[in-house]
């Protein structure tokens, strides 16, 4: 009888674990980008207007492109950090943003330009904190930054269109009436 009641009891620990356990599903799936924070795992430069190519991998340990990710979508590319209060008080209007447009082909992507030893960490807490429901790269040595020829402040959001073209840069934090504004213009 004890063994049949341990075996029970782990059989429905394990079930109940496999069933409730933390997914990763939605960061991941079908080229999803809502959630997570990745490394930049590279950056290649780009002809003049165009959107920078930059590359992270996944949870999954496969490797996404910006523009397989971007393909056929209006893009909000957001260059943050975690210690700007403007960047800060602007991310509940993207993950709006992003909740809201999606289905009309609207991506929204952070970039995080924290530079600490423990970047990547800090930017996973403060997004998981702070609902940030959208994908986020960490560029730590700023090449992200670089490419699109520095950025002298940030948040600095590019707008880019369906044929990977910056349609506009917004240097500051902006409502986001604004923000809707400018990607209904790009679209």
């Amino acid at each position: 009888m004890k063994r049949y009641l341990v075996a029970s009891a782990v059989t429905v620990l394990f079930v109940a674990y496999w069933l409730y356990r933390p997914s990763q599903a939605s960061a991941t799936s079908g080229g999803s980008l809502s959630g997570g924070v990745y490394a930049v795992a590279g950056v290649k430069a780009s002809a003049a207007g165009k959107a920078v190519e930059f590359m992270w991998t996944d949870a999954d340990g496969r490797q996404r492109s910006f523009s397989e990710v971007a393909a056929g979508k209006t893009v909000l590319l957001n260059i943050w950090a975690t210690w700007c209060p403007p960047c800060r008080r602007e991310i509940p209007d993207l993950v709006t943003i992003s909740k809201e447009m999606a289905g009309r082909g609207v991506v929204v992507i952070g970039v995080a330009l924290d530079d600490k030893p423990d970047a990547l960490n800090i930017v996973k807490t403060y997004s998981e904190k702070n609902g940030v429901a959208y994908m986020n790269v960490l560029d730590a040595d700023k090449k992200i930054a670089e490419a699109y020829g520095g950025i002298q402040a940030v948040p600095t959001t590019f707008i880019i269109n369906k044929q990977g073209m910056i349609a506009q840069k917004i240097v500051g934090s902006m409502p986001k009436d604004a923000f809707v504004a400018a990607l209904e213009k790009a679209m």
